[in-house]
């Protein structure tokens, strides 16, 4: 018996990574009728998570590079 599964394959410009990603997201939520807000919900959790850590990375940067100056 044949399988059929539906798949979603995307090629992101990354010189234009938003209005792609957000496309990508676009394409995605059809195949799951109802939960779209719950979807956009996870993508903003995922978000607010790596801007958490990004911001989390530079606080350290700061304070590692005072560290050494202070050091020397």
């Amino acid at each position: 018996m044949a399988k059929v599964q539906p798949v979603v394959k995307v090629e992101l410009d990354p010189l234009n990574p938003v209005p792609e990603i957000c496309a990508a997201i676009m394409a995605v939520t059809p195949y799951h009728p109802g939960q779209e807000e719950a979807i956009l919900i996870g993508v903003q959790e995922a978000i607010e998570r790596r801007l958490n850590q990004l911001k989390k990375g530079v606080e350290q940067d700061g304070e590692q590079i005072r560290e050494s100056s202070r050091s020397e």
